[in-house]
């Protein structure tokens, strides 16, 4: 179904792609493992036309057909017909201003003019709901924005499977899902495999490759340094970067921390909108030096309940303190005066970071918040997580997913906060910068005693991080408890579920 023999991918002279080989056979599935900037999404870009460098190959085949000398008329034709692709950022990919129906239909007007608007409309219905969109007459008229993560990258692969290609490139397709959700998808994408889809799987995440795969090709450099059966490769690696890269895998927090005076308190939090009630009765507390980890669904309200904490919203109903302090209840203008105490580490800081601003202006800023910017402050701040001067003129565009966190982190501790909101930090990042990430973070807490709320679906993560742990489910805590305790023996039937998928 695909042949790919000495592929290279050259961008200003500089090779970014060198020498890949591989091939895909129809219900098999490939997956390309490697750091951000291993070549990667260089190598599928190649493979869908979308190359924005030059492509050379001794052979690149499409189900059947010869494409080393397509012009952009050819891949129109096949790309979204015969070879499709579900890319990582749903938000990104999705036209804001379009909604779901009309986006998941664009591939079948452009490969299947001659369907009815009546057909079109069942095939996107269908193709939402073999993705697993729920209530997907309702989501097909909503708009991307309406939507959350998870159904957000439902609708991409709806769209991706809508023509019922022969082979698709999934980049990093479950990187913003939860437990559960992502479990369907792997199901979902499991059962189009077994019935004959190629499947190319780009992840960072090595137990989504190992449920998934068939074969694993590692990627370093713009090469292949090691490839095989995935249980070969991830039980037995040949190569010291393999190795590197399994070692990095989160692993359970060793020393636990019994937080001290409580520094953040939620009381009885409800907040909704419109007729959807997103949080009810909701209570916490986080103790100085402690990390409480939140987990649960997407739309589980663990995003809003991070909006309320920091005082970005108001709740219906219930308070949250800040050092014993009413937080919540208190004016914009009074919450202005405290807001250096409690800092947000956001999951998009590509998003987050105005594109026109050098690093130099984006950490200026935040510091000037609580006193004067000047150079050394910022130089201080970028050396806490592993940054220099080098990085002081770049703007987000020329930095690494890893070094934006960084930046990120640094811009939450430019007022000197005693606590720290981390809302999905690292869910966008492959497993060895992830594992930079959170050893910085957690070098950070020792050194300044930061008390963190870390926010994620990723259960692995999560264990690492937390002293304590709460579970939520449908706007509401099922379960709470010290995270060897929940992790080991979860009470509830959904907690239990997370830790099965």
């Amino acid at each position: 179904m695909l042949s790919v023999e000495n592929l290279v991918v050259t961008i200003g002279g500089v090779a970014v792609v060198d020498g890949v080989s591989f091939e895909l056979a129809p219900g098999e599935c490939l997956a390309l493992v490697g750091e951000s900037g291993s070549g990667k999404t260089m190598t599928a870009n190649a493979l869908l036309g979308l190359s924005p460098g030059a492509v050379t190959a001794d052979a690149l085949t499409i189900d059947g057909v010869d494409a080393r000398a397509f012009g952009e008329r050819d891949w129109r034709r096949v790309r979204g017909a015969a070879i499709a692709l579900v890319s990582q950022d749903a938000l990104v990919a999705l036209d804001p201003l379009r909604r779901v129906g009309r986006e998941v239909a664009e591939a079948l007007e452009v490969h299947e003019g001659s369907l009815s608007r009546a057909e079109v409309g069942e095939r996107v219905i269908r193709s939402l709901e073999i993705a697993a969109m729920p209530d997907a007459s309702a989501r097909a008229r909503q708009y991307p924005h309406e939507l959350s993560g998870g159904l957000r990258q439902r609708a991409l692969i709806a769209s991706a499977l809508v023509t019922g290609p022969r082979l698709v490139v999934a980049d990093e397709p479950t990187t913003a899902l939860d437990a559960t959700v992502q479990a369907q998808i792997l199901e979902l994408l499991g059962e189009l495999k077994a019935q004959g889809l190629g499947l190319l799987l780009i992840s960072h995440d090595l137990n989504l490759v190992a449920r998934l795969a068939d074969r694993v090709a590692v990627m370093r450099d713009g090469r292949i340094v090691e490839t095989g059966a995935v249980s070969e490769v991830l039980e037995h690696p040949t190569h010291a970067y393999t190795r590197q890269l399994l070692a990095a895998a989160p692993t359970p927090r060793v020393s636990f921390v019994d937080g001290g005076q409580t520094v953040l308190e939620a009381r009885g939090l409800r907040r909704s909108y419109g007729s959807t009630v997103a949080m009810d009765d909701v209570s916490l507390a986080l103790g100085a030096g402690e990390t409480l980890g939140i987990v649960g669904e997407s739309g589980s309200g663990k995003s809003t309940l991070a909006r309320l904490l920091l005082g970005l919203e108001r709740p219906d109903a219930g308070e949250v303190l800040l050092d014993g302090r009413p937080w919540s209840a208190l004016r914009e203008s009074q919450r202005r005066e405290r807001r250096d105490r409690i800092q947000l580490i956001d999951q998009d800081p590509f998003g987050a970071f105005d594109p026109r601003w050098s690093v130099e202006r984006i950490l200026a800023e935040s510091i000037a918040l609580s006193e004067k910017p000047t150079r050394q402050r910022t130089l201080e701040l970028l050396g806490q997580v592993g940054l220099g001067e080098a990085h002081l003129k770049r703007r987000a565009r020329e930095l690494s997913g890893g070094q934006r966190q960084r930046v990120a982190i640094a811009r939450a501790l430019a007022r000197r906060p005693a606590i720290l909101v981390c809302d999905e930090p690292v869910s966008a990042l492959d497993v060895s910068i992830q594992a930079q990430v959170l050893d910085l973070l957690e070098a950070l807490q020792r050194e300044l005693g930061l008390s963190m709320v870390f926010i994620s679906h990723d259960l692995g993560v999560i264990a690492r991080m937390s002293d304590r742990i709460v579970v939520m489910k449908d706007g509401a805590i099922v379960e709470h408890g010290s995270a060897s305790r929940v992790l080991r023996e979860p009470r509830h039937p959904f907690t239990r579920l997370l830790l099965e998928t």
